[in-house]
């Protein structure tokens, strides 16, 4: 394997490590509980804490296993997910941006980062309820700038590489990063489950490591 395809191979985990996040702290459905039952879930993830060098979290992950295969997982997730995220007051959990810095949703972040999915040519569908600063959105659009980062790398298109990279920077830095670890913290102290206990680990592991979320243009290129 050479050193693009090792590159490719990276970036391929960040991008799948992003939407499956991102669907890990939406609202959860049946979509999930099918990537449990099918083990797309359990094989993926530790497919890319391998090809990222993310450690401690194997055992664990091997121990989930079984518990997310159970009948009634689903149930379970969303009882725990609506207590820790929407019943409880005040939250435990805050999954908008606006709300965990400045304390209300809709407020500045929320159209900053709206602002930059317009920058990167994405337009909300018209039946898409979820505010731009959920944090399920704000993964949801890391995972598609990697994806691009990649298209770039392998068309040897350098403006659309560049332009990726700088769009996951300024998110990272100004809006996700913090913001997630955030949120990790306060759900792997409140969460029942333990896939929530994961996701939180899971998410503190990745976004607390810079290995995970080095750039540098001449590392891709």
């Amino acid at each position: 394997m050479n050193e693009t395809e090792i590159k490719l191979k990276r970036l391929a985990a960040r991008t799948f490590l992003y939407q499956i996040l991102a669907q890990s702290l939406n609202y959860p459905d049946e979509s999930l509980a099918q990537s449990f039952s099918s083990g797309y879930y359990i094989n993926n993830v530790a497919d890319a804490l391998e090809v990222l060098g993310i450690g401690g979290l194997q055992s664990e992950l091997a121990d989930l296993k079984k518990d997310l295969q159970k009948p009634g997982i689903l149930l379970e997730l969303e009882k725990d997910y609506t207590r820790m995220c929407f019943s409880s007051k005040p939250r435990l959990v805050y999954l908008f941006e606006s709300v965990y810095k400045e304390g209300k949703l809709y407020d500045e972040s929320t159209f900053q980062i709206a602002r930059m999915y317009y920058d990167a040519g994405l337009k909300v569908e018209e039946d898409f309820r979820l505010p731009p600063d959920h944090i399920a959105v704000e993964l949801e659009f890391m995972s598609f700038l990697s994806f691009k980062q990649m298209e770039g790398i392998r068309s040897g298109d350098k403006k659309i590489t560049d332009y990726a990279i700088d769009l996951q920077k300024t998110a990272l830095d100004k809006h996700v990063r913090d913001f997630a670890l955030s949120i990790a913290e306060r759900m792997e102290k409140h969460a029942d489950t333990g896939f929530y206990r994961f996701t939180a680990k899971l998410m503190k592991a990745y976004f607390s490591n810079p290995a995970n979320l080095e750039l540098e243009r001449n590392e891709m290129l």
